[in-house]
């Protein structure tokens, strides 16, 4: 009776070692909406800083990009634990009024590893001397070409398209002489990105710093719109249609020449393998501008530890994913844009874009890549409503830019202010 007194004890220190041992870490709880490979990446770097740092453990909660803002606050509001969210930079400004996120640099010494990025991805996230969003998810808009298209077409499949007039005119030589649609811009979200993307690259400023004002009404605003119905109605060289459309026809070879997010070039290089060569290049300069100017798509961390083990664990993880290493094997395992400052001093990054050229023109546009707009809280969905409606009264011919943009930025400026 005694020995199997002291067997039963012994196994029950046996079986309670583990349990202690993971009583004594410390938990975080991760939301993203990554999926897929991108998932199955992000799920490497969790167990690479789960390996180094013992004592923490990851929870990770996918969420689809669509609904992560308001699971996230529901979570928050019924008091379950979030300490990382992954949040789309355009809702980051709505998230750092709205809830309890908490400053990324509000202990200057734990916020060090914000000095590793690009200063303007910062601004997505900055509130005066706070920056409340780390980036980790961006994309950049390049160009995605056909040059089996060009080669048919008559053209040089190596064709330096720097500017709008070199897409355009490709785009004219190649649906004349194949009976292929020329070129398609991509739209994305209720047309805002889109939107701003042809905005902010022919020189005018989308949205004010607080998110509640449309400014696109100006002289640059209303030119850079007039070339995307130009595109449609003037040129017809782009078929109107959604980005999935669009997307598809590519792949399929029913479209020359399409415009979308860098984020999408891992897939593009996958599907047209077999199919015909792929050119890329770096997102066309607008007429008379010698800089392009472009805003980011994609998402960033915002935190929200409570003061403690918690908060010091999450804060380590910023640090862990900001180091060059670490942040450069994310950029080329999930597709994103590298975001740290001078990538290519990590040699890795170096032979990856000796062995995979087409990532240059999404590093050469690193600099040209500016901090996308933020929507202030309320009134937002509306507005963004009235500016989804503009662009497709422009592709329907309904009016000129000059015609139609003041009335639309006006409307919207009206539901923004009843929301404030």
């Amino acid at each position: 009776m005694k020995c199997r007194l002291l067997a039963l004890v012994a196994a029950g220190l046996m079986l309670s070692a583990p349990q202690a041992s993971r009583a004594q870490q410390t938990e975080i709880v991760i939301y993203h909406y990554q999926s897929e490979k991108r998932y199955d990446a992000l799920k490497t770097i969790f167990r690479r800083f789960e390996a180094e740092n013992r004592d923490i453990r990851i929870v990770d909660i996918f969420k689809p990009d669509t609904t992560i803002t308001a699971d996230v606050q529901a979570a928050l509001a019924a008091r379950r634990p979030v300490d990382i969210a992954g949040i789309a930079g355009r809702n980051v400004l709505f998230m750092s009024q709205n809830t309890p996120a908490v400053a990324l640099n509000q202990d200057a010494a734990q916020g060090l590893f914000l000095d590793n990025y690009q200063p303007q991805f910062l601004d997505v996230g900055r509130r005066g001397d706070k920056i409340f969003a780390m980036p980790y998810a961006f994309g950049t808009p390049i160009v995605y070409y056909n040059k089996d298209l060009f080669r048919k077409a008559g053209l040089d499949p190596d064709l330096k398209l720097r500017t709008w007039d070199d897409i355009i005119a490709a785009a004219k030589t190649i649906q004349h002489n194949t009976g292929v649609a020329g070129v398609a811009h991509l739209a994305a979200g209720n047309k805002d990105y889109g939107t701003m993307l042809m905005v902010t690259n022919a020189g005018g400023q989308y949205l004010n710093a607080d998110g509640d004002r449309l400014l696109f009404d100006s002289t640059e605003g209303i030119a850079g719109l007039q070339l995307w119905q130009d595109l449609a109605v003037r040129h017809k060289v782009m078929p109107v249609a959604s980005d999935s459309q669009w997307m598809a026809a590519f792949f399929g070879g029913r479209l020359a020449i399409y415009i979308t997010s860098s984020a999408a070039l891992r897939q593009a290089v996958q599907q047209t393998a077999g199919q015909f060569e792929l050119g890329v290049a770096s997102y066309p300069l607008f007429p008379g501008r010698t800089k392009r100017r472009v805003p980011n798509s994609g998402a960033a961390f915002m935190l929200y530890s409570p003061a403690g083990p918690r908060r010091t664990a999450a804060l380590k993880f910023l640090e862990f994913m900001s180091r060059l290493e670490v942040a450069n094997d994310w950029a080329r395992e999930s597709g994103y844009m590298p975001l740290l400052k001078d990538p290519l001093r990590d040699p890795a990054m170096q032979r990856y874009v000796d062995e995979f050229p087409a990532i240059m023109p999404v590093i050469a546009q690193m600099p040209d890549t500016v901090s996308t707009y933020v929507w202030a809280d309320k009134g937002a969905l509306e507005a963004q409503s009235i500016v989804a409606k503009l662009i497709d009264d422009l592709w329907a011919g309904r009016g000129t830019a000059s015609e139609l943009v003041p009335a639309a930025v006006r409307d919207g400026n009206a539901v923004l202010a009843r929301g404030h």
